[in-house]
């Protein structure tokens, strides 16, 4: 299969993730967009190189949440992946409703994680984290965007 998709963000390992995020605004110019703590990152900063840009680099400290983001086009293309990836047996560990994206994490053969992502194109404030089922990628673009908009609501007027 040959999906088109394109870099959306490197997300790396930082001990104080705004201390990195400082050194890089102050370097090279780029803006925080980001800021916050969850789980499955810890501490994160998430910096842009200007305002029309989604990502272009995270830094968090949890180590073990580095990893590659790759954007697709539209959610068919991310359950097209999503059933190429299962078909191909590679791990998956989990799926996540951003709010902004909709998100499968998987790994590569040598154990990296990588992110395959939507951009829903809401606008959610702040950081929003809802698990996804995977097997939700099983079902057609209408049911998983009606689980999508059922997690937002209260957050954006849908």
């Amino acid at each position: 299969m040959s999906a088109k998709v394109k870099l959306g963000h490197l997300a790396m390992p930082a001990q104080d993730p705004q201390r990195l995020a400082t050194f890089y605004r102050d370097l090279l110019g780029l803006e925080q967009h980001l800021a916050g703590n969850i789980p499955q990152m810890g501490s994160f900063v998430f910096l842009r190189d200007h305002a029309k840009t989604p990502l272009t680099v995270g830094f968090m400290t949890r180590a073990e949440a580095r990893h590659v983001a790759w954007e697709v086009e539209n959610i068919a293309a991310l359950r097209a992946l999503y059933a190429e990836a299962k078909a191909r047996s590679i791990p998956m560990a989990f799926a996540m409703n951003h709010g902004v994206t909709v998100s499968i994490y998987l790994s590569d053969p040598e154990g990296n994680v990588f992110e395959l992502y939507w951009p829903t194109g809401y606008d959610v404030p702040g950081v929003f984290t809802r698990p996804l089922d995977l097997a939700l990628f099983e079902q057609s673009d209408d049911e998983i965007l009606a689980v999508v908009n059922e997690q937002l609501r209260g957050v954006l007027a849908l």
